[in-house]
């Protein structure tokens, strides 16, 4: 039996550098019901999202297809930098109208929305909570789910390691955690998955303490101002989702479905 998993996360609804779909529909007094107005930078994110589920479908050909969204589906207001619209219900519809087009395909069977950081969920997992009643049937929301893939254990939290600050480093801390998994649960998992970072990595261990991967996603946000000052002004920044690929209980593969985009704007003197 073969299934493909996705994870993605960070979409970040209501942010003009998050993810947005074209079809969501908000509302206010003046215009009533409204198509949201797409950034340059909102309409290269959809596209590369479309792209990514694109190649997820191809690589899943005729196998299911779970997907879970490993936290921050919406902004929220606490941070008003950027924000396209204040009003929590219109966070809430982008949110819901970019998970939409997974459910276009029949072999999408599942969604399942993981709770992350409350200044973007509206506290205690609010947003992805009401997203999942938004859209439904098979859907579900989870704080911190330990999913059973036909017997491969993969343990889902929107919080975890950080990716490496330096090129010589990357992974280093990600392998720390994850030996530090292995030693604490009881069982440990079979794969770990982390988000929040707004960055890619994957770490293998093999050892006394057994055997595992971590990942941790990237995100579907360009960077603000913010993210610029904590970045120490990166100069690209990683988007997209990963697909694992489980064949009869076991990992077979781990397919990530990335763009990199370079943030500098060339100037000619």
């Amino acid at each position: 039996m073969r299934r493909i998993i996705v994870v993605l996360s960070d979409t970040h609804g209501g942010s003009r550098y998050g993810l947005c779909s074209p079809d969501a529909r908000l509302t206010d007094d003046d215009r009533g019901e409204y198509a949201p107005t797409l950034t340059i930078g909102q309409r290269w994110l959809w596209d590369a999202y479309t792209a990514a589920i694109d190649g997820v479908l191809a690589l899943a050909g005729k196998s299911r297809v779970d997907v879970v969204h490993n936290g921050d589906v919406c902004q929220g207001t606490r941070y008003p930098d950027g924000l396209m619209t204040t009003r929590l219900a219109d966070h809430l519809a982008i949110a819901a109208a970019n998970m939409a087009p997974w459910f276009t395909h029949k072999g999408v069977k599942s969604l399942t929305l993981v709770s992350g950081t409350g200044a973007h969920d509206f506290g205690e997992g609010s947003a992805e909570e009401a997203v999942a009643c938004m859209l439904g049937r098979n859907v579900q929301m989870v704080s911190h789910p330990l999913l059973d893939v036909d017997g491969l254990s993969v343990d889902v939290a929107h919080h975890g390691p950080h990716t490496g600050i330096r090129a010589w480093t990357e992974g280093n801390v990600a392998r720390l955690y994850l030996l530090d998994r292995l030693m604490r649960d009881d069982p440990p998992a079979d794969v770990y998955v982390r988000s929040h970072r707004h960055d890619y990595v994957r770490v293998t261990l093999h050892g006394r303490y057994g055997t595992a991967d971590l990942l941790v996603t990237p995100s579907w946000q360009l960077p603000g101002s913010y993210v610029r000052q904590v970045t120490q002004s990166a100069s690209a920044v990683v988007c997209g989702l990963v697909a694992l690929e489980v064949v009869d209980g076991r990992l077979a593969g781990v397919h990530p479905f990335t763009d990199k985009v370079d943030l500098r704007r060339r100037v000619t003197l």
